[in-house]
């Protein structure tokens, strides 16, 4: 990231790319209007669209608008990058209208970028650090921290702008959506209590004799301990009659 902050304006476009998962002509299509800092919510409404040199405004690929929360980092960035544009256009005199493009090459922001070039950009920075990408991959990059972490594919879904409730985001991560699946059925296999059943060599279950005890409950430990010793036939029943003179605690010995 500090490549793309080395200008702070591309910067703050190649971070919100990261952490909405937007597409490039929905990002480009952004207004001031559509950033509410104090809730926190970015409203994605139009997008972007290029043929050569000419481009256009036009619904978004599913067609639906939708609205992504932000994070404080992102908001705290918008924050200062919404200042240090205002201060910019000041010195020339000019204001920028809340319904300006948020992110734009003009003094007044008074037309938006063009979705080539932002993939230009961002391959060419790309190529001097090396990698070999193109700016729709931070938009896989979104999705897959998102699914890692474990949040729901409906949520996922509704962040990216897919259609069919998650059918699409199931479609296109399923790898990834399985192993965060695993994930979490280790981590619920760490909670759950002890198994009354235990398995053999072959595989097969068996009842496995399985007692919970109690610190506070010390008598618990000892029939446990007796069960065991009459069990590996180390200690007969009957020794339990001389040992205790009212009798054997059977209630205990057969819990």
């Amino acid at each position: 990231m500090s490549e793309a902050f080395a200008d702070p304006d591309w910067g703050m476009f190649v971070w919100l790319a990261m952490t909405t998962g937007a597409r490039r002509g929905e990002l480009c299509a952004i207004r001031l209007n559509q950033i509410d800092l104090h809730s926190k919510v970015l409203s994605i409404r139009t997008s972007i669209a290029q043929d050569g040199a000419e481009t256009w405004a036009k619904d978004t690929k599913a067609h639906q608008q939708r609205r992504i929360a932000l994070d404080a980092t992102t908001v705290a960035l918008l924050h200062t990058y919404l200042q240090r544009c205002e201060t910019t256009v000041a010195d020339l005199g000019i204001s920028i209208a809340p319904d300006s493009w948020l992110f734009s090459s003009a003094p007044g922001h008074g037309s938006w970028l063009k979705p080539d070039t932002v993939s230009q950009r961002y391959e060419r920075m790309c190529a001097r650090l090396g990698w070999d990408m193109h700016i729709h991959q931070l938009r896989h990059y979104a999705a897959t921290e998102l699914i890692a972490a474990g949040v729901d594919v409906r949520t996922v879904a509704g962040r990216l702008g897919h259609g069919g409730g998650g059918a699409a985001t199931l479609r296109y991560y399923t790898a990834w959506v399985s192993e965060a699946d695993q994930r979490a059925a280790g981590s619920l296999a760490g909670r759950m209590p002890v198994a009354p059943l235990d398995l053999d060599d072959v595989g097969q279950a068996r009842r496995a004799a399985v007692v919970q005890t109690n610190a506070a409950a010390p008598y618990l430990r000892i029939a446990a301990d007796l069960r065991g010793a009459i069990a590996c036939q180390a200690l007969k029943p009957s020794a339990l009659a001389t040992a205790c003179p009212l009798g054997p605690p059977t209630a205990l010995l057969s819990s």
